[in-house]
């Protein structure tokens, strides 16, 4: 599962203080005594140990019933939507920082520091503190919401494959350029047995955003244009041009990608690290390091969690922020039992051994390490849509990286203004 792509909330401008009616903690003593009931919404699909995870909850505290609904994720924001604009938003659920800065949800430092949760050791990508708007739970130095894993992005690699080949493996941080990327991509091809050396989404869904936007967001012009985002776009389109790696019509890494790894037809491939278990479940004595990242740009990966947050209309904040507790702590070592997925809590991860002495389980501990707060982009996936285009263009070899990307670059730039002046309002 892959965290909310949140695009719009309608009409949460004129409902803010509407929606924010029952956003206190005055319902403390009430909570603690009387009988309530929480609505829960989220994703219908990666909740394999939910039913676990709210019965032991209400079994730990009898006076709280979970009512859970699911919708499909290309639903959910729609039903958000729909359910802030009647006034009835559920007690808690999956939350993105749109929300955040409509004010529809409520702060859950005082929860964190009542309870003593420690979060240093939680992942920093995804808690750490933030100044500004981000994609993580933190928003403008406060935290909203808490999860039960940690997702990422990393490039696994095929350590069989390396040494057939004779080439060394990777360091798990920092990770290659995209250069050497390409070129040991390159070196592991083996058409004759239907082998790929790589494979990759279009860049931005993986580089560090900083290679195709300024730091706070704002600038595309000049640096979706720039020489180092030209020189990764052309790079990585020449990977595919060479036949090293499959373009997107053959293969899409992210939906087929780890299939093909673990069939043993590619060599390597960035995925979606919750890709573990298929990976394992087929013998691949793999290896993880961190995404390739263009020359003179900070290394990022993309991290998430089920990031939970309490409606500021809820009627009963205290047991809601109870419920994130739970699922923060408790929740994380269930998840492990359940689906094996890797915690938000690396301490948890220690204590119940989930690397349990796998080499490219601990390389991907090593990668997570360095997990930090990427640039926040408005409604992104729209007001890069134009840059998708330009790399097919690069791909198919009718324009060059530079006239594509100058051409995307004022299209962009026009989308992001209109998403930063949305995102203002």
């Amino acid at each position: 599962m892959s965290r909310p792509r949140w695009l719009t909330l309608i009409a949460v401008v004129a409902l803010v203080s509407a929606a924010c009616g029952g956003g206190d903690d005055d319902g403390e003593d009430g909570d603690a005594a009387e009988q309530v009931t929480l609505d829960l919404w989220l994703y219908e699909e990666g909740y394999g140990f939910l039913d676990e995870l709210v019965s032991s909850f209400e079994a730990e505290n009898p006076n709280i019933d979970v009512e859970l609904t699911t919708y499909p994720e290309d639903q959910f924001g729609v039903k958000i939507d729909t359910a802030l604009a009647a006034g009835r938003p559920p007690d808690l659920g999956l939350v993105g920082p749109e929300l955040m800065n409509a004010g529809m949800l409520l702060p859950l430092d005082d929860m964190v520091q009542e309870l003593g949760l420690d979060l240093s050791t939680f992942n920093q990508g995804i808690v750490g503190e933030a100044l500004g708007p981000t994609e993580s739970c933190s928003f403008e130095g406060q935290l909203y919401c808490l999860g039960s894993y940690t997702g990422m992005v990393a490039l696994f690699y095929n350590k069989d494959m390396f040494d057939t080949a004779g080439v060394p493996y990777p360091t798990a941080w920092p990770p290659m350029s995209v250069e050497e990327f390409v070129d040991v991509a390159c070196q592991l091809t083996d058409p004759e047995n239907e082998v790929w050396g790589a494979a990759y989404g279009d860049p931005v869904t993986f580089l560090p955003w900083e290679t195709v936007v300024s730091a706070d967001g704002r600038t595309a012009t000049g640096f979706v244009n720039s020489p180092t985002s030209v020189s990764a776009h052309a790079v990585l389109a020449r990977g595919i041009q060479e036949g090293c790696a499959p373009s997107l019509n053959i293969l899409d890494p992210w939906e087929q990608g780890t299939d093909y790894f673990a069939r043993g037809q590619l060599a390597m491939v960035v995925t979606d690290f919750q890709s573990l278990n298929k990976i394992e479940n087929a013998g691949v004595n793999y290896g993880v390091t961190g995404s390739p990242t263009a020359e003179g740009v900070e290394p990022w990966f993309n991290v998430w969690t089920d990031s939970i947050g309490v409606f500021a209309g809820t009627e009963h904040p205290y047991a809601a922020k109870q419920f994130i507790a739970f699922l923060a702590t408790e929740g994380q070592r269930l998840r492990v039992e359940e689906t094996g997925d890797l915690p938000l809590d690396t301490a948890v991860a220690e204590e119940l051994d989930w690397a349990g002495g796998t080499s490219g389980r601990e390389e991907g501990l090593e990668v997570l390490k360095h997990a930090r707060q990427g640039v926040f982009v408005p409604n992104r996936w729209d007001t890069f849509g134009p840059i998708f285009d330009a790399y097919g263009l690069v791909v198919g070899g009718e324009m060059s990286a530079q006239e594509a990307l100058d051409e995307a670059a004022l299209a962009i730039q026009e989308n992001l203004d209109q998403a930063w002046e949305a995102w203002e309002q």
